[in-house]
Parts: structure tokens; sequence; C-alpha cells
């Protein structure tokens, strides 16, 4: 078996930078060169000791095996009959015989082997993940680039698929309002494809001055610095609500403005999930308000999202502030756990 420099997290808070053996994945596969891979908020939350995949979608904590190989968000080259081919990787392979995969559920799936989260898995020496020079996925979950698609932009494919699902779960229609609270890259890149629904009114907040400076960047021109009640005051002052929101940030008062942000009718989508207890108030549901979850993405949304990216739709080169190579993934991870200092946003691994 050949070996490969990688990213290990060996236990939360110990992340390691050395040759291993490339992981097995079962099954046909291929072998994949690495062109570039992103570090998620996901990651981040693994480097801590958290699971957010399994408070997603198994609804508790699971704790995360040692010498989990991070990275999810990732884009390479496959050697195909002689030929490279330029592709971006769909990070999880679901069961496909439990109720939810037959009937199109897939995201749902409790028993989905996810790459760089180490869900699924069998036990294992090092669980595949993305931050790894070469790395080996499943055959028919590598999809090829547009030209016009580099692997850098390729690596918010990932964000952007569950952005794409979360507006499906939120039911929005061309011509609706939408609101996203907390600017961070899924909020962003929701926004951004609410544009492309036709959504007659796009508006968001976020705390950072970074967030709010980009999002005008790709064309977000109402966004706001500011928490959820500074975006529930404006749009009172405005007298406007909208017809969906978008929660990233999962607080008590996020749930609170968001809700009263809606017109009737309008659909909440929670996009941030945790065991802390939060108050509600039956009253905030009234005229048939509602809110939703919205867990990972569908697998036809990775191909909607790379259309979306082509077109020029989303725009994701702004979005990068810092790069690194594998071998400075330990200062690329201080970078992304200190981002208000260090001014990040977006940042990638390179080989």
């Amino acid at each position: 078996m050949s070996e490969t420099l990688a990213v290990v997290l060996e236990k939360p808070g110990r992340l390691a930078v050395r040759r291993i053996p490339v992981p097995a994945i079962r099954g046909p596969a291929v072998r994949v060169t690495l062109g570039a891979c992103g570090i998620c908020g996901s990651d981040v939350r693994y480097f801590l000791g958290e699971n957010p995949w399994s408070l997603h979608t198994l609804g508790r904590h699971v704790p995360s095996p040692p010498n989990l190989v991070l990275g999810h968000e990732v884009a390479g080259v496959v050697q195909d009959k002689r030929q490279e081919r330029r592709v971006a990787v769909l990070a999880y392979k679901a069961c496909g015989e439990c109720e939810y995969c037959r009937s199109g559920r897939e995201n749902l799936c409790d028993a989905m082997e996810h790459f760089g989260h180490g869900a699924g898995w069998p036990e294992m020496p090092y669980y595949p993940g993305g931050m790894a020079e070469q790395f080996d996925i499943w055959k028919d979950f590598v999809y090829d680039l547009p030209p016009s698609v580099s692997f850098e932009e390729a690596t918010f494919l990932d964000g952007l698929a569950v952005a794409i699902h979360a507006l499906d779960c939120s039911g929005l229609k061309p011509g609706q309002r939408f609101g996203v609270v907390g600017l961070g890259p899924i909020g962003m890149l929701a926004a951004q494809a609410a544009f492309s629904r036709q959504a007659s009114l796009v508006i968001g907040c976020d705390t950072s001055t970074v967030a709010v400076e980009l999002a005008r960047q790709v064309g977000l021109q109402e966004a706001l610095q500011a928490h959820s009640g500074g975006l529930r005051r404006h749009l009172q002052e405005r007298n406007k609500r909208l017809d969906t929101v978008i929660d990233t940030v999962g607080s008590a008062e996020s749930l609170r403005d968001g809700l009263a942000l809606l017109d009737k009718s309008g659909s909440l989508v929670l996009l941030a999930v945790h065991s802390k207890q939060v108050p509600v108030a039956p009253i905030w549901f009234s005229g048939e308000r509602r809110i939703l979850s919205s867990s990972n993405n569908r697998y036809r949304d990775f191909p909607r999202a790379i259309e979306l990216l082509a077109s020029g739709a989303v725009a994701v080169k702004p979005l990068i502030t810092h790069r690194f190579s594998l071998r400075e993934a330990r200062e690329a991870f201080r970078v992304a756990l200190h981002k208000e200092r260090e001014r990040a946003y977006k940042v990638i691994l390179h080989p």
C-alpha cells in the first residue's frame, strides 16, 4: 500500500502532519491527487471534540474515532485511461438499503460512510479524508469539473450543495423574500443561491466585519453588521417581512428573531443544531409560521452546485482569505480557530 502525507486528527486538540498508508475505501475506488482542500467549520469543530454530523443527522453526539484524516471540501486529479480528470468529491456514501435511502432521502442515512468525518467506517488504523497528497475515494463519487471552475473554487461545492438543499427545504419560490442569519460560508452561499432562484429580496446579517465586507463583494448589498436583533429592527423599520429565513447560528436569540422576521406561512430553516435548551413560545408560530432543520445534502444537489458555480451565478473567489500548504496545516487551523483576530474567512490547503 502506498503512503501519503496527511493531516491527522489524532484526538481532539492534537493535529499531526505525517506520512501514513493511504486509507482503504471499501468497493470500487479511484486514487485522487490533491488539488485543494478547504477547512470547513465542521473540521474546526472536530478539532475541538465536537461532531456536527452526528448532531445534525443522528440527533446525538458520537465521539470521532482517533487518527481521522480531516477534509471533505476537496478537489483534485484522477488518472483515467492515461488521461487526467479534474474532479470534485462528493464526500459521503449512503448505505442504499435503509428506508431513507430507498425513499430518496440518502442525506438522512444513519449508516453512511462519510469521507473526512469518520462516520460509518469499520475500525481502521486511519480514517480517510481529503487533507492528504493522495487519497482513495469511491469510484462513482467524483464529478468532472468544468474548465471554468478551479480547484480552489471547487472546495466550496460541498457547502454549496448543503445550501441548495436548505433552500429546497425552505420552499423558496421566485419573487419571495429571503434572509439569512449568519454569513459564514454556508449562509453566504445560500444567499447567492437565493438570488439565482429570483428572490425579490435577499438580506443577511453577521457580527463579523470581514463577513459583511465579503458579502457585499459577492453581490449581497443588503448585508448588515448586526446580530439577529439588528436585522429584525431593520426590517421592522421598513415594514417588511420575509418568506424564508435560514439560521446558521442556532442561538435562542437567532431562533426567536428569525421567527419574528417571517411573514405568515413563512419557514425558518435551522442549520445549526446543538443540545442546549432553548425557550420557545408557541405564539411565535402563529400564522402558520414553521421551523425545520436541514441536514447535509442529497446526491443530486452536488451536480446542481457545479452548474451554479460554473455559470457564475455563485462567486467564491473573493471568499478565500488564507492559503497554506499541507505541511502548514497546524498553522492553518490556528488561523481558522481565531478567524476574527486573523480576519480569516475561508482557509484553503494545497499539496
